[in-house]
């Protein structure tokens, strides 16, 4: 414990007092919680704003008093934090029995917190501390070897190792050659690596992994240096040494096998590769540990510390101006000096400053690297792969040459095609593909995107590099467009989604028409381009909204197929007679009917459900309907609420009304209000009649053309204040559907009732008696389907 001020009291004092007073304070708040219980209705809310400020004096005390035996546990803190935590559980108390309006008693707690040490028990308290962080101290020290400083660098080490050696994907065996270079026996000749019996005598001697030797140099972890006899000694980097270090103190971090290592970094780099060739070639490659080196530092221990100071002592002799000519200058600690003549001589050659190296293509650079004690090392960088941004390439050399050999294969192969002219041939191609600038952008969504295909249609998923999560929808004709002329091919993903990739074919339409942009050869058309499709897609694509699937693709669990509908349906609405049928249904009908035949049941598959009374609105009610306003008209007629038939509740509806008033949220009310008989109260069961119903047009019911009634998911959501969903509720464990019949009593199955008669336009433009317009009366009457229906209270 850190040093404390004089006269203070002592730890067991503080601890008794703060629970104490913590005990005081929730008698108090028993003692408000009863009153509070006992209350009238005039005394109510007096009483309720006691309870709660006497209960927040008391939750305070009591975490004081949990807070100092907390820190009386833990020797680090000082002997001041228990004064501090036991002087404001008993101010807590005295506030809480002060708001409860007893006697405070807990102020008497405060005298025994103001007694002071004699100097005699201070200076007792001070030797025990010191004696113990002494003993402590010597027994790490014996234990590790190391200063408090030391221990806790190692420690930082320790959480280091945690989260890099995984991210290295190596084995023990990665391990093992690292510590035979560490030795300086690592040598190759003759295409074997071997670690040398001794030193300086490079033959013969025990195999090292060639593979895991030659991934550790590729990747910076090893350098190589000529050596006598034309052998190349393998030396540690000062990367590898760092890894080296941090694979020691976490052996965990280690992969079993070398299957198990590759697959975990092409885990890791899977998302940054498209193609499958270039996952493989860079999950083959170990990642470098640059980011890393400077984050790590060695400990030192305590014999290296004295033998520090003794070096440094000596060369502090010849700075401060001791060296004489002719007398020996005391030679280095054993760490610092080159115990192998071959190495030296080897690095010697590095040490001479490197001369300028052959140029570089246009546009990529030099990056030096962090040199080690035997060579310097080179990296290349790019500013042609990526617009306004440099792209280092994978490796790292230690010849210039041979970074300028590498930077001139990486123009070859990515930019000399663009940079040369297009030939005849290639033009002539291109005015084959007149593509528009969507079409170019759904080929490049499908390079560095997702494009799939959904049930309500085709998206590109994750399509905005910049931003995240930012998903857009694609015209349907252009999909299946690109598609059928070749440019795009469907790959088959075993959850059953359809997954949009370019084929070779459009792989270098698009390459050709980024370079004809950059020449300004060809411009992009305004439309869509009507493309041809190839013999093999001329049957058109099958669209997974209308329920077709490819030869050999699964079909899912959750589509059925398709059954044809009942003789009866057909007889009565001929396909003959849809079109003309359509243009004269209500708005309505032409917004919400079915799209698609797969939304359509046949008409005699009919759910059995309880048929339960139309409910007719009363005129006040009709009054209300009326005054809604004509957006929140037409949401409850979709809905079905205009007329909702409520269910039998245990609730009244004042307690209804009550909970409405203070339970439900704000959102919800003002939801509620807009709508005459409510919005949040009615489930799928307690709706009533549907819209073309209401309208009279019974022929287009809507549960007819669905052929049963709507199910609800049998799910609802628990919100908390604010309006979050914090739990998911469900009504009827059993699984029984909550299900929407229209209320209407017109059949919902069988042949359709006949189509009522439309209105007759009034006589053309004439002399003014023979205008007879149609008497409102008898239009009305031909649109009613009954003399008490809603319908004259909506229509």
């Amino acid at each position: 414990m850190t040093e404390t001020d004089f006269g203070e009291p002592t730890p067991e004092t503080c601890l008794r007092v703060a629970r104490e007073a913590a005990a005081l304070a929730t008698a108090a708040d028993d003692l408000a919680l009863s009153a509070a219980c006992r209350s009238t209705s005039r005394t109510q809310a007096h009483r309720d704003e006691v309870m709660h400020a006497v209960h927040r004096q008391a939750v305070e005390a009591e975490r004081h008093a949990a807070r100092a035996e907390q820190w009386a546990a833990d020797p680090s803190m000082p002997d001041s934090a228990l004064r501090y935590c036991a002087s404001g559980a008993v101010d807590y108390a005295v506030r809480a029995q002060e708001a409860a309006g007893v006697e405070a008693t807990a102020a008497a707690l405060r005298t025994e917190l103001d007694r002071k040490l004699t100097p005699a028990e201070h200076a007792e308290r001070e030797s025990e501390r010191r004696r113990a962080e002494a003993e402590q101290e010597a027994e790490e020290r014996a234990a590790t070897g190391m200063d408090a400083d030391n221990r806790h660098l190692a420690r930082m080490n320790a959480y280091l190792a945690e989260s890099a050696v995984p991210l290295l994907g190596w084995t023990a065996g990665h391990v093992r050659v690292l510590e035979a270079a560490e030795t300086g026996r690592l040598y190759q000749c003759d295409g074997q690596v071997r670690q040398a019996p001794e030193r300086g005598t490079w033959s013969g001697g025990r195999k090292v992994s060639r593979e895991r030797t030659q991934d550790l140099h590729a990747a910076g972890f090893l350098v190589a240096l000529d050596a006598a006899d034309g052998a190349r000694v393998l030396a540690a980097t000062p990367m590898g040494q760092v890894a080296l270090d941090l694979a020691r103190l976490h052996p965990e971090g280690l992969y079993e096998s070398d299957k198990a290592a590759y697959e975990a970094r092409y885990a890791r780099v899977a998302k940054r590769h498209k193609r499958m060739d270039d996952k493989k070639d860079a999950a083959r490659r170990l990642p470098a540990l640059e980011h890393r080196v400077s984050s790590y530092q060695r400990p030192v221990t305590l014999v290296e510390q004295e033998a520090r100071a003794a070096r440094e002592a000596a060369e502090q002799w010849e700075d401060e101006g001791g060296y004489c000519p002719g007398v020996e200058t005391p030679a280095p600690a054993a760490e610092h000096r080159v115990e192998d003549a071959a190495v030296t001589a080897a690095a010697e050659p590095a040490a001479a400053p490197v001369t300028a190296g052959p140029s570089l293509p246009t546009g990529m650079y030099f990056l030096p690297l962090p040199s080690t004690r035997y060579s310097d090392w080179w990296a290349i960088r790019c500013g042609r792969c990526t617009g306004g941004m440099y792209t280092e390439l994978p490796g790292e050399w230690n010849d210039r040459s041979d970074a300028a050999r590498a930077a001139h294969d990486h123009y070859e192969a990515a930019h000399r095609p663009a940079d040369d002219r297009l030939a005849t041939e290639e033009i002539a191609e291109l005015y084959r593909w007149p593509l528009s600038d969507a079409q170019r952008q759904v080929l490049s969504w499908t390079e560095y995107a997702e494009v799939a295909e959904f049930d309500d249609g085709f998206w590109a998923l994750d399509c905005v590099p910049d931003r995240w999560d930012v998903n857009k929808r694609i015209a349907r004709t252009r999909v299946t467009g690109l598609w059928a002329a070749g440019l795009l091919d469907v790959r088959l993903e075993s959850n059953g989604r359809r997954c949009f990739v370019m084929s070779s074919t459009g792989q270098r339409v698009r390459r050709l028409l980024w370079r004809a942009e950059r020449q300004g050869v060809i411009e992009p058309v305004a439309k869509d381009a009507k493309l041809s499709p190839i013999p093999k897609r001329s049957g058109g694509y099958p669209l997974l909204s209308e329920g077709r699937y490819f030869k050999g693709e699964k079909r899912r669990a959750d589509d059925p197929v398709p059954t044809e509908p009942a003789p009866a349906s057909v007889a009565v609405v001929p396909a003959t007679a849809a079109a003309p049928t359509r243009t004269d249904q209500p708005l309505l009908r032409r917004l919400f009917a079915p799209h698609s035949a797969r939304e359509q049941r046949p008409a005699d598959v009919v759910r059995e459900v309880i048929r339960r009374p139309q409910r007719i609105l009363t005129p006040e009610e009709r009054e209300r309907v009326r005054d809604m306003a004509l957006l929140n008209l037409q949401g409850a007629l979709i809905m079905g609420i205009t007329d909702p038939v409520p269910n039998a509740s245990p609730m009244s509806e004042d307690a209804g009304a009550w909970v409405r008033e203070h339970a439900w949220p704000a959102h919800w009310k003002a939801m509620e209000e807009r709508y005459p008989f409510g919005f949040h109260r009615w489930s799928m069961c307690e709706r009533g009649t549907c819209w073309n119903c209401l309208n009279g047009r019974h022929d287009i019911c809507v549960h007819r053309q669905k052929g049963g009634p709507d199910v609800d998911g049998n799910r609802e959501w628990v919100t908390s204040h604010q309006g979050r969903t914090v739990a998911e509720f469900i009504p009827r464990p059993g699984g029984e559907p909550c299900v929407w019949w229209c209320r209407c009593e017109c059949p919902k199955d069988g042949p359709a009732s006949a189509r009522p008669a439309a209105k007759k336009k009034p006589a053309p433009a004439g002399p003014p008696a023979a205008l007879e317009p149609v008497p409102a009366q008898a239009a009305a009457t031909v649109w009613a389907p009954e003399a008490e229906a809603v319908q004259a209270a909506l229509w």
